[in-house]
């Protein structure tokens, strides 16, 4: 964990849209703010503003570093959290990355000191975090996933029965096994959200190795089906699981949502920085 989390320490959430409304709080929406109130010090990145390099610091160590202050503003941050039993397969299990994901964006929300909410959704949506700040609400995060575990089927519906959500910027991590998509990210666009899908499947899914006869059990259903897996019925797989991808990219970017496909073995710390744009 605590490597995972120093390899995302330069990564920061930042809104790409004009979602703030003013308000009491701490957000920085490009970056920190101006205000008076010291935050601390982070090493300099190109594209910083030289203006607020510390160059009292530079002298003692030679290195640049940026002083970070803090803004009377906040950002919502919403993570929602796919924890259907489709999520319980692969190597790492799709949930074990999703929720090391989770455990990353809610770092770094806490750590920036703006506010985070966490989802999860199967056949029903369950708040399990509300409006929690400051860096060590992290260690609430870590014991609260640590106790889920996926189940039930995957009810994309079951979103409109939340409360209306504060603008702000919502994650979502899950591998869209799942019907409505579509009614899904209607609701968060029309929410006013700024949308990061995190889309995760596993090597197998994408590339089976499966020979012969064998029988598929739905892991969510628990349906079964015979198959005798020749090569063609291994190229109608492969073209439905392609097709799947890009139509959950389309449905995503068609509300403007920015959209991330990984794989279960892709590392956390490469799939957050792709999802945040490398900031």
């Amino acid at each position: 964990m605590d490597e995972f989390l120093q390899g995302i320490e330069k990564l920061s959430i930042k809104s790409r849209k004009r979602l703030i409304s003013a308000g009491k709080g701490y957000h920085r929406g490009s970056g920190f703010g101006n205000s008076m109130d010291f935050y601390g010090h982070r090493q300099y990145m190109a594209g910083d503003d030289i203006k607020k390099i510390d160059w009292k610091a530079y002298l003692r160590t030679e290195d640049l570093y940026i002083r970070e202050f803090i803004e009377d503003r906040q950002l919502n941050v919403n993570i929602i959290l796919d924890n259907s039993k489709s999520m319980d397969f692969g190597s790492p299990r799709k949930w074990e990355l999703s929720k090391m994901l989770s455990l990353g964006i809610g770092h770094i929300t806490l750590k920036q000191m703006d506010i985070l909410n966490v989802f999860t959704i199967n056949d029903r949506i369950n708040c399990v975090l509300d409006n929690i700040r400051g860096k060590d609400s992290f260690y609430k995060l870590i014991e609260i996933l640590s106790k889920i575990e996926p189940h039930g089927k995957t009810d994309f519906t079951q979103v409109w029965n939340l409360e209306d959500l504060k603008p702000g910027i919502t994650f979502i991590i899950s591998d869209f096994f799942g019907n409505s998509l579509d009614s899904f990210m209607d609701y968060l666009y029309l929410q006013r959200q700024e949308i990061i899908s995190i889309h995760i499947l596993d090597i197998l899914e994408i590339q089976p190795k499966f020979k012969d006869e064998f029988k598929l059990i739905d892991i969510e259903t628990r349906d079964v089906r015979r198959i005798k897996f020749d090569r063609k019925v291994k190229e109608i797989y492969l073209n439905k699981i392609y097709n799947f991808i890009e139509k959950c990219k389309n449905v995503c970017e068609a509300r403007e949502a920015f959209h991330v496909f990984a794989l279960t073995n892709t590392s956390p710390n490469e799939i957050l920085a792709r999802a945040l744009g490398g900031v």
